[in-house]
């Protein structure tokens, strides 16, 4: 039986040889996602156990957390002499103090501005320091700098060379070395300038005090024994942390990007292989079909029907193993396509050789055979079903119609119409109020079984409806349309796949345009300001000097500047983020309407601070005015701050929080004094362009700072959204292109069986390019089929969605018909092209052996 079943699948390799590269396709998507991201944690986790690798302990100010949302906390520093408490400690071997912060590079009198940070540090060496020089020497004067070699190589920084750095202080230093980092040339989108340790605490203007004390503890001592009695001499003011542990904490916050990613290439890839499901089943069942009278000569010469269903699953295992096996060698190759796809999509991953485990692989061979083989299971049972006399007297064409029996039809068509029905009702119970994005979720599961069910029922009838326009073309035309409704199931399965696809890429496109168009309307609804000053670098918490805001606030030509800045905090073992305001300014600038109570309250409260909700947050905590929340601070622990206002959820998104502080409240409990905006209202009488030259020029000395008017500012806040969407999209087209090949594929299949037919038709006269002409008709028939069911499904859970996320924040559904015609246009032109092939094989019949074919 499995030579049988190897000779088969050897014998009709062009039948499978589209399924093959579906599924191939599919585990390559899986493989590579599953390579990329156990390559990019693995390397985040050596970069940052390199950086600690010499080092036993670290000693740093105590905080109530390390990072949060990916972002380390920013700690005040040590002083000097707890250097020598340190290394009285018995068992402490050395004790090294080390300075860190940020210091902007500057070369041939232009700021190198990064998207990641712009280290600056003293220069440690081995085993404290993580840096190893390439060239060069280590820094020893005052007027001295390292570079790392990246960032010397991209901008042409030689030995010798002059750069400047710009950290609290700016110096004029010149290059004696260059650096890298364990086997790179230096970090990931940053620059690292490295100075002796005075130049580094006069830089950043901290005196004699230092960042960190590494320690590395005495040969035969005992690591732990070692950190008790350095924190029992320091007290509970520092924390005594093994590197390790330091290490796996800030590879941890590296790796959230990383994990958010995974999960996103995983789900894609999941639509992807169900795709390549509904085109695996489809061409099985073809085939399966148009072998009836084989297998009954199987069932007639002895073998059972389990025999016959094995032997189809054995194809279907054959087809699967190998297109697996390929799919994960590809995969491993295209997890650095995806890296880079990524990275044109601003998600940076560290580069460096790819991690293939033991885990990637079965994971891909056990999905990818198992994607296949269960695609195979409805068409092989159906092959064993049949009676050996029945099926030598039914004609392939009357199998593929998807004729059954009518008591199964029925069970299925309303099984179908049933999960149909839930399926679409759920965006429809989301819109009317009581529904989340859960229930969404389940409808959606609900409408892809449904309409895969329901599809044949329907078929013929939306085929005609669809296909009128078609009778223009004449007879090719009318044939085209009456040979998609002539098979229903091979139909319905072929558009369905493509429908998916469209579905997903239409609901991100409705979704992210939504989401685009709120967040902008509530940020121009809110902010009146004239101009807004903001870091070129997008960072999450800000990246404005402290006297950016002061330069510009002191210029004639500006009425009033009011700036803001943003924090994490802990709530409970949640992460949340809040505004800091100044709330005397800020009206001045923006449009915000209260619910209730007052935001000059946040001034006016100086016992611990007050601090204002969104409206929907307070409903959510069921708090009111004089009621306080418990928020926990990396610097100060556990606050409770007195509820003063409540805000409209529209202004409150647009101040990107739900929560807001003052700037008092701020300082009192964060060490980070950076500004993350500076809301701009132009002085009476004083022309936009006379303002807009004063500022650049009150920011002349703040390279990062951009000056922004609305649209520019809106452009910065929507920029993660296209760049999320944008990936996306991209990756979606995979799905497409899968659906497009079924489409091929069934097409192709079709030919074989409706050979005789097209013999006869070339026989009364039809010509090659007429034939040509009702091949890609129906192609496009099918395509049209799908893009009314995936459209239409993709546009109503996208509002689903708006409207779900509507309850928790601003959202509002936007219809970006440009975008939803050029996906149908698209897909139009895709079936069109699907068709090709199948047309022209089907021109190239001779017409005497189609006419003699059985």
């Amino acid at each position: 039986m499995w030579r049988l079943i190897i000779r088969n699948t050897l014998a009709r390799r062009g039948r499978l040889a589209l399924t093959l590269l579906a599924v191939l396709l599919g585990v390559t998507f899986v493989t590579g996602s599953l390579v990329l991201t156990d390559t990019s944690q693995r390397l985040l986790d050596e970069q940052f156990r390199t950086a600690t690798a010499g080092v036993d302990l670290t000693i740093r100010e105590a905080v109530a957390f390390d990072s949060a949302m990916g972002v380390e906390v920013e700690r005040d520093p040590l002083p000097a002499e707890i250097v020598e408490r340190i290394r009285a400690v018995p068992g402490v071997a050395a004790a090294t103090p080390v300075v860190r912060g940020q210091g902007l590079l500057e070369a041939g009198g232009k700021a190198i501005v990064p998207s990641g940070p712009s280290l600056l540090a003293s220069w440690e060496p081995a085993p404290v320091g993580p840096f190893t020089l390439r060239s060069g020497r280590a820094p020893a004067a005052d007027g001295e700098v390292v570079v790392d070699a990246a960032t010397a190589r991209q901008h042409r920084i030689g030995l010798g060379a002059e750069v400047t750095v710009r950290a609290e202080r700016t110096a004029r230093l010149r290059v004696v070395g260059l650096a890298g980092f364990a086997q790179a040339d230096g970090l990931p989108n940053s620059t690292v300038a490295l100075v002796a340790r005075p130049a580094a605490q006069r830089l950043l203007a901290l005196g004699t005090d230092v960042s960190e004390v590494a320690v590395v503890a005495a040969d035969g001592a005992d690591v732990q024994r070692v950190r008790g009695a350095v924190s029992a001499a320091l007290g509970s003011r520092y924390e005594v942390s093994s590197s390790r542990d330091i290490a796996a904490s800030s590879a941890a916050a590296a790796k959230n990007q990383v994990s958010y990613l995974q999960v996103m290439l995983l789900a894609l890839a999941a639509a992807a292989l169900l795709v390549g499901a509904f085109l695996i089943a489809n061409t099985f069942s073809i085939v399966v079909t148009q072998r009836t009278r084989e297998l009954a000569v199987l069932r007639a010469a002895g073998a059972t029907g389990a025999q016959v269903m094995r032997s189809v699953l054995g194809e279907a295992l054959f087809v699967g193993v190998l297109a697996s096996v390929a799919g994960t060698g590809l995969g491993i190759a295209v997890a650095s396509g995806l890296r880079r796809l990524a990275g044109a999509f601003g998600m940076t991953l560290p580069g460096g050789g790819l991690d293939v485990t033991a885990r990637t692989l079965v994971v891909s061979l056990v999905v990818g055979v198992g994607v296949t083989v269960l695609s195979a299971l409805g068409p092989a049972r159906r092959a064993a079903r049949v009676a050996p006399v029945e099926a030598m007297r039914r004609t392939a064409a009357e199998g593929v119609a998807g004729r059954s029996g009518w008591g199964r039809t029925m069970i299925r068509t309303v099984a179908g119409a049933v999960l149909t029905a839930l399926g679409l009702a759920g965006p429809a119970i989301v819109l009317a109020g009581p529904g989340s994005v859960v229930v969404l979720g389940g409808a959606a599961v609900c409408a892809v079984v449904g309409l895969a069910l329901l599809g044949p029922a329907v078929t013929p009838g939306m085929v005609r409806l669809l296909g009128r326009p078609l009778a223009v073309t004449g007879v090719p035309g009318r044939l085209a349309r009456e040979s998609a409704a002539r098979a229903p199931r091979r139909t319905s399965a072929t558009a369905l796949a493509l429908a998916f696809g469209l579905a997903l890429i239409s609901f991100t496109t409705v979704l992210g345009a939504s989401i685009r168009e709120s967040a902008a309307r509530s940020y121009t609804e809110a902010v009146s300001a004239d101009y807004v000053v903001e870091s070129a670098r997008n960072e999450m918490l800000g990246g404005l000097p402290e006297h950016a805001y002061h330069h510009v606030s002191e210029l004639p030509q500006v009425a009033v500047a009011s700036r803001i800045r943003y924090g994490h905090w802990k709530d409970g073992q949640t992460t949340e983020a809040l505004t800091a305001v100044d709330p005397v300014t800020l009206p001045r600038v923006t449009s915000l309407h209260m619910v209730a109570g007052r935001l000059d309250a946040l001034a006016d409260d100086t016992a611990g601070g007050g601090i204002v909700l969104a409206a929907n947050v307070a409903k959510e905590r069921n708090l009111t005015i004089g009621d306080s929340i418990a928020m926990t601070f990396s610097r100060t622990g556990t606050q409770r701050l007195r509820v003063v206002g409540l805000l409209r959820d529209r202004d409150a998104q647009a101040l990107s929080t739900s929560y807001i502080v003052s700037l008092d409240t701020y300082q009192r409990n964060y060490k980070e004094h950076v500004d993350a905006s500076v809301f701009v209202k132009v002085a009476d009488g004083v022309s936009d362009a006379e303002a807009r030259k004063a500022i650049d020029g009150a920011l002349a000395d703040s390279p990062t700072a951009q000056v922004r008017d609305q649209a520019a500012a809106v452009a910065g806040r929507t920029l993660m959204i296209d760049q999320v969407l944008g990936l996306v999209t991209v990756l979606l087209m995979l799905t497409v292109l899968i659906a497009l090949m079924g489409i091929t594929n069934t097409l192709a299949l079709s030919i074989i069986e409706r050979t005789r037919e097209i013999g006869l038709l070339r026989a009364v006269g039809m010509t090659g390019a007429q034939l040509r002409w009702m091949i890609r008709g129906e192609a496009v028939l099918v395509a049209a089929l799908a893009i009314v069911a995936g459209v239409a499904l993709g546009v109503a859970f996208a509002a689903g969605t708006v409207a779900a996320l509507g309850r928790t924040s601003e959202a509002t559904l936007m219809l970006p018909t440009g975008q939803l015609l050029l996906v149908v246009a698209v897909a139009a032109l895709a079936g069109l092209l699907a068709g090709l092939l199948p047309a022209r094989r089907a021109a190239r019949l001779d017409v005497l052996a189609a006419v003699a074919a059985s």
